[in-house]
């Protein structure tokens, strides 16, 4: 049966708690369900045997890098675990400027991002090895936009995979954008966004949608045709 969701390992200092639980929240907006040790782990369980559980099943790990993370044993031991495994997506992420060092050198780090503009540092490497998981989920979040802001931040994501839609996903996706207005009328997605997605996609998507998604974009009204 395939698989619909992802879960992710965030490693870090617990005097860097706070940065974790907004890495925790920001992942959860993808669909993925963290691990953090030190609030998921209960008194009762066996916790090293927990989070070896959790190391050697997680598909995305995400070392919260700073000056205490560095003195941690416990962040240092968890990196060389997943290290040893080729099936994982490893996102570092820096909370005073400290780079990736050891096993995990060679790759790139980024600045943990101010809420809201975590796409920058998410969307890239979680698309380029889940697409068929996380296109979906992003699609969703579209059908659910709440207002027009709101719309052109959930669609901003997609805009670089349009060109890797399957023919269900551009479909799925013009269906979203037809039946929420937030979306059809947001001026970046009538204008930009879904102008570009039809150019790919307009002979994948169903003659009634695509009618209806160019009427609407373009007259800035619903179809009653």
């Amino acid at each position: 049966m395939p698989r619909d969701t992802l879960r992710a390992f965030i490693s870090y200092s617990v005097k860097d708690k706070s940065a974790g639980v907004r890495v925790k929240t920001a992942l959860a907006e993808y669909g993925i369900k963290s691990f953090l040790a030190h609030d998921d782990v209960r008194v009762s369980e066996e916790w090293k045997d927990r989070i070896l559980e959790e190391l050697n099943r997680c598909d995305v790990f995400v070392p919260l890098l700073s000056e205490d993370f560095c003195r941690s044993d416990w962040t240092d031991q968890e990196t060389g675990i997943v290290f040893r495994r080729t099936d994982v997506v490893i996102i570092p992420l820096s909370i005073d400027g400290t780079m990736p060092y050891g096993f995990i050198s060679h790759v790139q780090g980024k600045k943990i991002p101010r809420d809201g503009e975590w796409d920058a540092v998410l969307k890239e490497p979680l698309l380029k090895r889940f697409p068929r998981i996380l296109i979906p989920h992003l699609i969703h979040r579209v059908e659910n936009a709440y207002s027009f802001r709101n719309a052109e931040a959930v669609v901003k994501p997609l805009v670089d995979v349009f060109s890797s839609f399957t023919r269900k996903e551009a479909n799925q996706f013009a269906l979203a954008a037809v039946k929420n207005n937030q979306v059809w009328s947001a001026s970046l997605c009538s204008r930009q966004y879904i102008p570009a997605f039809i150019k790919l996609h307009r002979h994948n998507i169903r003659e009634a949608t695509l009618r209806a998604l160019r009427y609407q974009i373009k007259q800035n009204k619903w179809f009653r045709g």
